[in-house]
């Protein structure tokens, strides 16, 4: 029996379902096809899907004209993601920081779903205030502990050295939601990530230089932009902005001394000038403007958050990296009003293969593309 080795991105838009079909040959990615699938209604709406029947229907067609393969990777809306920096965990292995984490969640990490599904990354480990009477920090044992023993020790490791891990989360009905309406279209589901998370992956293969220091990703369509920012390969922020209706989207939180990593903050709304700017009466270029004054606001916003709330106000950014459908009709404005980093595109050749049509849709397809190239890794749910 063959073994498969064709997958498949999902990516799942407002009102469109946008994928890529790559197929792994000796372990490199190489992409066969991709395509927008357009939606007159909202996929997603109350953070639950909507017209299941009907995506179901859509996907199934193109998986039976061969568009798209069996096993998929799906995204999950920026929107509906969390990203929070923990801080108040001792300083252990992370089989035994899973287990905390899976005692403090709903305790005292509070998390904006009522049944969310999760995975964390530890970054680092921080240092007590106080040192022992040698002056050296005193290390913190990490033999299997079970749950219970963890519990106890909470508190006797308040002062002793802290981790430092960033924390995802998503909503599971949202994620169940996704993977029943691909099961329904005869698809397997394989995972489901985060969009940034997508194309870090994507960048890996054309891009292996990229995002090994303070770098941002732009990812603009017609009605939203997603921003993520990376760290020495490591995600650490990630949010979307709402063009249509001028609405900037973070997720509620709850009080907690753990930093979270969505801007918090109410931002202006512009919405009048927005109205003018899309009546038939006036030139198409005044929105575009009013679009690409809202990205730099934005990169700005993202910016200062990261310098300021993060603690991080030596780093300069190395490279902003433009993607999405939007990408070519932003790209030299953003060049021209943004000089102080370096303004880039993808460049996918490396990965095509030679028959390959629709070079016009590889930007908006660049999460698909990262999520088809997952091939066979499955999720690793907590």
């Amino acid at each position: 029996m063959l073994r498969n080795n064709k997958f498949s991105g999902i990516d799942f838009h407002d009102r469109s379902i946008v994928y890529a079909t790559i197929k792994m040959e000796r372990g490199i990615p190489v992409l066969q096809n991709i395509g927008n699938i357009e939606l007159h209604d909202e996929t997603i709406v109350g953070g639950r899907t909507t017209n299941n029947d009907l995506l179901s229907l859509k996907l199934k067609d193109f998986f039976k004209n061969g568009s798209l393969s069996k096993n998929v990777h799906l995204s999950i809306p920026t929107q509906n993601i969390l990203v929070r920096k923990i801080t108040s965990l001792p300083d252990i292995g992370e089989t035994e920081l899973a287990k905390l984490l899976q005692f403090q969640i709903g305790e005292s990490i509070h998390l904006p779903f009522e049944n969310p599904i999760y995975d964390f990354v530890k970054i680092g480990s921080i240092a007590p205030s106080e040192l022992n009477a040698d002056g050296n920090v005193e290390e913190q044992e990490e033999d299997e502990l079970s749950l219970d023993e963890l519990a106890k020790g909470i508190e006797e490791n308040m002062e002793g050295p802290k981790s430092e891990l960033l924390l995802f989360a998503t909503s599971q009905s949202l994620a169940q939601d996704l993977a029943d309406i691909c099961t329904t279209a005869g698809l397997k589901p394989l995972s489901a990530e985060i969009r940034g998370l997508a194309l870090q992956r994507l960048l890996f293969y054309v891009h292996p230089r990229w995002l090994k220091e303070t770098e941002m990703i732009i990812d603009a369509s017609e009605t939203s932009v997603d921003i993520h920012i990376f760290k020495d390969n490591i995600i650490v922020f990630s949010r979307m902005m709402s063009i249509i209706r001028n609405d900037y989207y973070s997720t509620p939180q709850e009080n907690s001394e753990d930093e979270v990593l969505l801007l918090e903050e109410e931002f202006s709304k512009i919405a009048a000038h927005l109205e003018v700017a899309v009546t038939k009466e006036e030139p198409k270029s005044l929105f575009e403007d009013s679009y690409v004054n809202e990205i730099v606001l934005e990169i700005e916003r993202a910016q200062n958050f990261f310098r300021y709330s993060l603690n991080q106000r030596d780093s300069e950014f190395k490279r902003i990296i433009v993607t999405g459908e939007k990408t070519n009709e932003i790209f030299e404005q953003l060049k021209e009003r943004l000089e102080t980093e370096a303004i880039v595109k993808i460049d996918y050749r490396s990965i095509l293969a030679n028959n390959f049509m629709g070079n016009d849709l590889l930007d908006a397809c660049s999460v698909a593309i990262g999520l088809a190239i997952r091939a066979n890794e499955k999720s690793k749910k907590r």
